[in-house]
């Protein structure tokens, strides 16, 4: 994976995350799963920063 590819993916997932004012139900485990998706992107650009 390219740091390029790291920050893309790391941009799609928070994209993915609701919005915090937008009216609904809360799902807690559909906001658990975003959040991962969030952290193992975030994981993957350290460890393109770490290799350079």
């Amino acid at each position: 994976m390219t740091e390029h590819d790291a920050l893309a993916g790391l941009r799609d997932a928070v994209a993915a995350l609701p919005d915090a004012d937008a009216p609904g139900d809360f799902d807690a485990a559909d906001h658990a799963t975003r959040f991962e998706a969030v952290h193992d992107a975030l994981v993957a650009v350290l460890a393109d920063v770490d290799r350079t």
